[in-house]
């Protein structure tokens, strides 16, 4: 192989390595969504995690323990982050709309509303 042969295909890997960063990069960009569901923790999520519990009490106590808010929506889960004061209240409805910003199954939270919100302001 001469030189030249050896240098095409160098540049080709090089564009090929290139643009798979370009593709896996675009996946990661977050995507502001609007998603409905009911917003439990990670530990409640477990098998039997909150036995003798209220989803409430037993939600409030897994994030005041570590765990992390989630917004379970069908079978599909998505990690919370952002307005926990906000996430604390919802947790208490049996459905809530999260705004937000989805990168995988993250969301970045930025609006929480509730069917009962407009009643609770007035």
């Amino acid at each position: 192989m001469n030189f030249k042969s050896v240098s095409r295909i160098a540049v080709l890997f090089g564009v090929l390595a290139v643009g798979s960063l370009l593709v896996d990069t675009a996946r990661a960009m977050p995507e502001r969504v609007s998603l409905t569901g009911w917003v439990t923790c990670t530990t409640c999520l477990a098998f039997n995690a909150c036995k003798a519990q209220t989803r409430l009490s037993c939600t409030l106590s897994g994030v005041s323990q570590g765990a992390s808010y989630m917004l379970v929506v069908g079978d599909k889960h998505y990690l919370l982050s952002g307005l926990e004061k906000e996430l604390a209240k919802a947790a208490a409805e049996s459905s809530v709309t999260v705004t937000g910003d989805l990168t995988g199954n993250q969301l970045s939270v930025v609006g929480v509303d509730w069917p009962s919100k407009k009643r609770r302001e007035r």
